[in-house]
């Protein structure tokens, strides 16, 4: 497609007719919908409105109230409350138009109360002039015991909280809206941890995860991003969550949720949730018998209908489950989902410019992977010199912001978003998760060095959240680390492994299915198995198991025969692996030492680089259990799909193998793990101390690229606080000095400059090949250092 000349090519299959995209002077290219806004009921999006859905509690007198928007030709909707005693009280609900229906007073706590059940009815008039009456769930439900059965009347007033100092006084909150007049932490500072909480402990619940958040400060983490805990039948990642408001039961319910966040505030710690604005599952899910949600199903689940004919109050649904986790759960921010696959860039807006009046301290980051499209103004294009879809993080006009609003000036603008009476060229999110920045980093670290990709993929990256590895990198592949990856390149394992018939079936099932060809699906499960067997043999390296094996231990010339001999028949053969390959423990070993050397190497390139930081669970102590799918459905146990897409059940024994802490380590990979503890502690604390590692820039002009021995330097500097750090990586192979090779010489900017962290240090578990001298710099002449091979080091001046 052409515009005034310019090409477009929008990735993964997005519709343009759903995404409004193109936007300028002379180009309006819309989403299909000629009014969005199709009901002519008043509607005032006050504080009052938002917090009016499903069944609300009044939180001073108790007294209870009931709205729920259905099928605008609903005829009639009550509301069904089950006591202890198991009495039902039916309540009628006025129709207020537009398929809203309430009720039409407040009910006396006296009646019904928190922890009773109920249910509404819905009753349309089919085409044939017959009742059709339907009993479902609240889609507000707060409380949600059993995933079909009645929701949970439940009054969010009775947690007594004990985080107001957090939020009155705390300068360790991140706000989007810090400045050195309140002292808040921006969101450029944010060191995140992001967890799974089912996985995180073998408990599995809200009340265990505390035992591990109580160690996050200690590693300079500042902030934890939770994967959704949205109700669910039973185990799961969270993305497919049946109830946007109710909180998991299994991982411990709505007290157990707020406990977890009170207790993340008392240690300093800011939360933010993971939301999933473009789909619900459909295993639980009654939306679709409610009223007008779903759109159609689409790569995840249910997509829902924010565009097309009785949208307006879906659109206020998905807002309204934003604001339930600032609001009732005291998040700190929001991660939402996907928002590409949304298909409604107007709900993004529109979630933005709420939260941005309503809660204007939180902040919001998108997970949202377009690419190449730029900002000018109210105007936006198809740009191949970006890397990201610069609208996302473009922020609201003074119009949209809550900047000196009324809330008649906010409603106003919501009103405007709600009608396509806005521009798109700016969707007001703080930040945005860069897949960029990791694609480009991991092609990087397994071989393809582009020092040139690097350098752009760090500078787009400044104000988005990077990461060595998230949820998706580890366990939408095979759930495996980047350990277990790298082994697997370097052992040639894809090349020496044998499929059984079962794999070798699996094959033609995958070709058939996703309709590619034979040698596609082959290269699926080859990749797969050989990166599992590598996980495989990198934990049997770490407990010890292989230790037997070791030549070094033994000078018998013969007996060192038998310990091969018993390795390959014990070991590699049983593991369905060639011994062509040539794999003995002394090679296990060397890969995993290099590998290792790799992840140190790589995420201190990624805390080098200006802006917020995440690490995965796990992650910040090099741990091999792998994070693989897991989900278990109430209709079905496991899905055959998923088997032939991810090579293994994802089943309980999924959930089981990917919890932390059920692996017995050695003492001697023990030492190892807290080594790289200490360098995922010590790069925080350099980020919290070097704003130019948050607010900072690269200066662009000291970048240097020696694509011949694939090292790379880049200065990140905060001009306004006078910090610079020069950050040096050696992506080859070559040790400087070595037997055969001298010093490397690089460039430095001017000025002094004192290393401050080398991945190589002994502590780091390396080999203490460092740089003790300062680096007197008159910005032209080359300087020599130590630089090991798959090194980060990170200079920093100090004049």
């Amino acid at each position: 497609m052409k515009v005034q000349g310019v090409s477009f090519n929008f990735n993964k299959g997005v519709s343009l007719k759903n995404h409004n995209l193109i936007k300028n002077d002379n180009v309006n290219i819309g989403s299909g919908v000629n009014n969005i806004y199709f009901s002519d009921i008043p509607f005032k999006r006050s504080w009052k409105e938002h917090k009016s859905w499903g069944a609300f509690v009044d939180p001073k007198t108790k007294e209870v109230t009931f709205k729920i928007f259905t099928y605008p030709d609903t005829k009639r909707v009550s509301v069904s409350v089950k006591k202890a005693d198991n009495r039902i009280i039916r309540y009628d609900l006025e129709n207020k138009g537009g398929g809203i229906f309430e009720t039409p007073y407040k009910i006396s706590p006296d009646e019904i109360q928190h922890g009773d059940s109920y249910f509404y009815t819905i009753e349309r008039v089919s085409k044939d002039k017959t009742k059709n009456a339907v009993n479902v769930k609240d889609p507000y439900s707060y409380r949600q015991k059993k995933l079909t059965d009645e929701s949970v009347i439940y009054d969010h007033s009775l947690y007594k909280w004990e985080d107001s100092n957090w939020f009155l006084y705390d300068k360790r909150r991140i706000s989007r809206t810090a400045s050195n007049k309140n002292g808040l932490t921006p969101l450029d500072k944010a060191r995140i941890y992001e967890f799974n909480t089912v996985s995180l402990t073998q408990g599995g619940t809200f009340e265990d995860a505390k035992k591990v958040l109580k160690n996050l400060p200690l590693l300079g983490f500042n902030a934890i991003e939770i994967m959704p805990v949205e109700n669910t039948y039973s185990f799961n990642w969270g993305y497919d969550g049946a109830d946007k408001f109710a909180p998991s039961e299994h991982l411990g319910g709505p007290d157990e949720l707020k406990s977890l966040i009170d207790y993340a505030h008392s240690i300093g710690l800011n939360v933010i949730m993971d939301m999933v604005p473009n789909h619900i599952s459909d295993d639980g899910q009654q939306l679709d018998k409610t009223g007008p949600y779903i759109d159609c199903k689409n790569c995840f689940g249910l997509g829902f209908n924010y565009e097309k004919e009785n949208s307006r109050y879906v659109r206020d649904y998905m807002v309204n489950a934003a604001i339930n986790w600032l609001e009732n759960y005291h998040c700190d921010g929001l991660r939402l989902d996907m928002t590409k696959f949304m298909l409604s860039d107007y709900t993004m807006k529109q979630i933005a410019a709420e939260i941005n009046y309503h809660k204007p301290d939180a902040f919001l980051i998108a997970e949202d992977a377009r690419d190449s499209m730029s900002v000018s103004g109210d105007n936006y294009w198809y740009n191949r010199d970006e890397v990201h879809d610069r609208r996302v993080v473009n922020p609201l006009n003074d119009k949209e912001s809550a900047i000196n609003k009324t809330e008649k000036e906010h409603i106003e603008a919501i009103e405007n978003i709600s009608n396509n009476q806005t521009s798109l060229a700016r969707l007001g999110y703080d930040s945005e998760w860069d897949f960029n920045f990791f694609h480009k980093l991991k092609h990087t670290i397994f071989g393809s060095v582009d020092l040139s990709d690097i350098e752009k993929a760090s500078y787009c990256a400044q104000n988005n959240v990077k990461y060595l590895m998230s949820h998706d990198e580890i366990g939408n592949m095979d759930g495996t680390r980047l350990i277990a990856k790298l082994m697997s390149s370097m052992l040639h394992l894809k090349e020496g492994i044998t499929l059984n018939e079962e794999e070798a079936k699996r094959i033609q099932q995958i070709q058939k299915l996703w309709n590619c060809s034979a040698e596609e699906a082959y290269e699926k499960v080859t990749n797969q198995k050989s990166e599992m067997l590598s996980n495989k043999l990198a934990t049997m390296f770490q407990t010890g198991e292989l230790d037997k094996y070791d030549l070094n231990i033994n000078d018998n010339m013969q007996n060192k025969d038998e310990i091969r001999r018993k390795f390959e028949q014990e070991i590699i053969k049983p593991l369905g692996i060639s011994p062509d390959l040539g794999i003995t423990y002394d090679k296990i070993k060397a890969m995993f030492d290099k590998s290792f050397d790799i992840n140190k190497m790589a995420i201190t390139r990624v805390f080098a680089t200006p802006g917020p930081k995440m690490v995965f669970q796990g992650d910040e102590s090099c741990d091999l259990t792998p994070f693989k799918f897991f989900r278990e459905l109430g209709s079905k146990k496991s899905e055959p799909n998923l088997y032939l897409e991810k090579g293994y059940r994802t089943d309980k024994e999924a959930l089981k193998q990917s919890k932390l802490f059920g692996i017995e380590y050695s003492q001697r990979a023990r030492v190892k793990m807290n080594a790289f503890r200490r360098l995922v502690r010590d790069l925080n604390i350099i980020n919290a101390n070097n704003s130019a590692l948050s607010c900072g820039r690269f200066v662009l002009e000291d970048t240097i690229k020696h694509p011949y021995s694939q090292v790379i330097a880049m200065h990140a500097r905060d001009d306004i606080r006078n910090n610079s750090l020069y950050s040096i990586t050696n992506f080859g192979n070559q040790t400087y000095p070595d037997y055969d090779s001298e010093s490397y010489y690089i460039e430095f900017p001017e000025g002094e400059w004192v290393e401050i962290l080398n991945t190589d240090d002994n502590k780091y578990s390396g080999k203490g090949n460092i740089n003790r001298k300062i680096i007197k710099s008159d910005g032209n002449k080359k300087y020599p250092i130590n630089l090991s091979a798959k090194t980060t080091t990170i200079f920093k001046k100090i004049d």
